[in-house]
């Protein structure tokens, strides 16, 4: 007979607080070496509960069974290599007509994908009997039902007022749509190849310029479509993920991290900008999905869209680019820890890389083209020349270089602000950094375990090189817009130890107790949720003053009045002329302005002596703003244009930006008359 509560149960919440104490103590420095010690004692007493826990199995029992080997297998092996042709036909095409925006390569290559797919479709119906892979519990209607109600609920919290919030509007956003409209919109000349880099000096693939161009096209230009492409992929890697986790480490698993990603406050900021750093992700997810689920099913299907998924991945962030080493360290890890299994996959991994091939489509021979865009950008921005030290001196060098970089690294997971000026907060609230380490420990005990050595190599890898390696000038750690490619890790990392406490319960508590487990993970995720969202809904903001970077506090002050300057303008509408009176050290950003307003026009007084009394008069209202040292001209804008609203515009902790003054446009035109 079981008992009512197994140690695993309640031993589970003890070591989450002693993790969760750890984690709180990281804010205090003089506390810290207490903080990493009872960091490590959850890590260990972790390992020691849920330590033996058995994950999914990542292959097949046995031998799939093979039928109609000769003539069906002829064929799939026929159809994948016309794909591959075709491809290679449209790298050909590209290279003799690299200004057609898609054109005939564009359709070779997507007729290339499609001949992949229903290739290795065919191949896995037919060429595949009986498998025996694991067996996955079925998905019952009300986990469907509550998959596509996290999907609705990430994409609420990531498409909701996407105008004002965030309210800082980060520069590159503004410049993103410029490349995309100069190129796609409003180009006087040839529009640029889908299979080309855009914006000299960052080169990123034009693919993701000519997508946020079709939003611009077909919602107007207004900042929320320019932002809404990478909101629908942030959103949509709730799908992929859950799939991941439950494949590995199951329905609980996955439900807990799927949750956790929907209102993570660091994914829903870079969700919500018009940045392709978090499309990455759900290409990431779902690349890990369908490969490890290939392991265990052995069908070509699988190994297909994992390869295109990484080759579809190019087409967007940069750091992107280091997904080819990881999937390369992964082979040679199935090949050297799981030779028994991996050497039955030869014909796979040779599908795997002709998959990303296809995927990677004319892109690939644009970087080849031109090297020094694929790896350059990284390469040049390399804190340290990576090499193994032969000596102690070398090795020394490298640890008072590395170690640094990536404390800050470490500690931005929970309580060091990001330093990249586009994010103000660290990367999970205390609470899920307790998770992470608890669910970090289990991965690394498991680290055999396919599933396991995947997910630690895409994170420490991304973390250590895009977190730790690159940084730029004047640039101060922690950088976590190059940590995106990593979130799944980090997610996956946070509920293995939910799931792995929810199996142990269920195994060792009485049937009619049960319920007690996922409900208390259910009421445990929603205050996450609230903590979450409320945070970044209510309290979160861009304060340069969080910046230890003296450049980089002082382009955000910048960026903050030109943003306030913006917004004040826009909620005026278009039926007002805005004037700045004086000379301003805060230049204005017309560009910025347009995105949020149309048709308002605005003017420098430089000479407000003279040139404010020759304002020509309209059925327009009209607007002025002083900056600090024009204070003086308000008398004399009061004494011409009478009647009028005075106002003041400060940042959200109450710094003062900048005075108005305001009149309505019945206002003004009693001032004409």
């Amino acid at each position: 007979m079981r008992a009512p509560s197994g140690p695993r149960v309640w031993a589970g919440p003890i070591v989450y607080l002693i993790a969760l104490l750890g984690t709180w103590l990281l804010a205090n420095e003089s506390a810290r070496p207490w903080a990493v010690l009872l960091l490590i004692v959850s890590a260990v007493l972790a390992v020691m509960l849920w330590g033996r826990q058995n994950w999914i199995s990542a292959f097949p029992s046995g031998a799939t069974a093979r039928t109609r080997v000769n003539r069906s297998r002829l064929f799939y092996l026929f159809g994948v290599t016309i794909a591959m042709l075709l491809v290679l036909a449209a790298d050909l095409r590209y290279a003799a007509a690299p200004s057609e925006t898609f054109g005939l390569a564009g359709i070779l290559w997507i007729a290339g994908m499609a001949l992949l797919l229903c290739s290795a479709f065919f191949g896995s119906r037919s060429l595949w009997g009986v498998s025996s892979a694991p067996r996955l519990p079925r998905w019952p209607t009300w986990e469907m039902a509550l998959l596509a109600a996290l999907f609705v609920l990430a994409l609420l919290g990531r498409v909701w007022n996407l105008t004002n919030f965030p309210d800082n509007i980060y520069p590159d956003e503004i410049m993103t749509g410029t490349v995309a409209t100069q190129n796609y919109i409003n180009s006087t000349t040839p529009t640029a190849s889908v299979f080309s880099t855009l914006w000299s000096g960052i080169d990123l693939p034009a693919l993701w310029f000519w997508l946020v161009a079709v939003f611009l096209k077909l919602g107007g230009t207004s900042l929320a479509m320019l932002r809404l492409p990478a909101a629908l992929f942030g959103a949509a890697t709730v799908v992929p993920l859950y799939a991941l986790l439950r494949g590995t480490w199951g329905r609980y698993a996955a439900i807990a991290g799927s949750t956790i990603m929907a209102f993570s406050v660091s994914n829903v900021h870079y969700s919500r900008l018009a940045l392709n750093n978090i499309v990455t992700q759900f290409f990431w997810a779902t690349c890990f999905f369908f490969l490890l689920r290939a392991l265990r099913s052995r069908r070509p299907s699988d190994w297909a869209l994992a390869g295109l998924s990484a080759g579809l991945s190019e087409y967007f962030y940069y750091g992107t680019r280091l997904l080819p080493f990881i999937l390369a360290m992964f082979m040679v890890f199935l090949l050297a820890v799981h030779w028994k299994h991996a050497r039955q996959y030869a014909g796979s991994f040779l599908l795997l890389a002709g998959s990303y091939f296809v995927g990677f489509g004319p892109l690939l021979l644009h970087f080849i083209r031109n090297p020094n865009l694929y790896l350059g950008r990284g390469a040049s921005l390399l804190i340290w020349s990576p090499h193994i030290p032969i000596s102690f001196a070398d090795f020394h060098r490298a640890w008072k270089t590395i170690w640094p970089v990536l404390s800050e690294n470490l500690l931005g997971i929970s309580t060091h602000t990001s330093q990249d000026i586009i994010f103000y907060g660290p990367l999970l609230l205390p609470a899920e950094s307790a998770l992470l380490i608890l669910g970090m420990a289990l991965l690394l005990w498991h680290w055999h375990h396919p599933a396991a050595f995947l997910i630690l190599a895409s994170g420490l890898g991304v973390l250590l090189v895009g977190g730790t390696l690159v940084a730029y000038p004047n640039s101060v750690p922690p950088l976590i817009n190059h940590w995106t490619p990593a979130f799944p890790a980090f997610y996956v990392a946070l509920a293995v130890p939910v799931g792995t406490w929810i199996t142990a319960g269920q195994s060792e508590l009485e049937p009619r107790l049960r319920w007690i487990l996922p409900v208390t993970v259910a009421i445990a995720l929603l205050v996450l949720g609230w903590c979450n969202l409320h945070f970044y809904f209510h309290r979160y903001y861009a304060d340069p003053e969080s910046l230890k970077s003296k450049a980089y506090r002082s382009a955000q002050r910048n960026y903050e009045v030109q943003t306030a300057q913006s917004r004040y303008s826009a909620s005026l509408g278009p039926n007002y002329k805005v004037f700045t009176v004086g000379q301003s050290s805060w230049p204005y950003d017309p560009v910025t302005t347009r995105y949020l307003v149309n048709d308002q026009k605005w003017a420098l007084l430089t000479n407000p002596a003279t040139e404010l009394a020759s304002i020509t008069r309209d059925d327009k209202g009209v607007a002025f703003l002083f900056f600090p040292g024009n204070e003086q001209y308000q008398q004399t804008t009061h004494e011409l244009f009478p009647g009028g609203k005075d106002g003041e515009v400060t940042s959200r902790r109450g710094k003062h930006l900048f005075y108005t003054y305001v009149l309505t446009p019945p206002e003004a035109q009693a001032t004409q008359k």
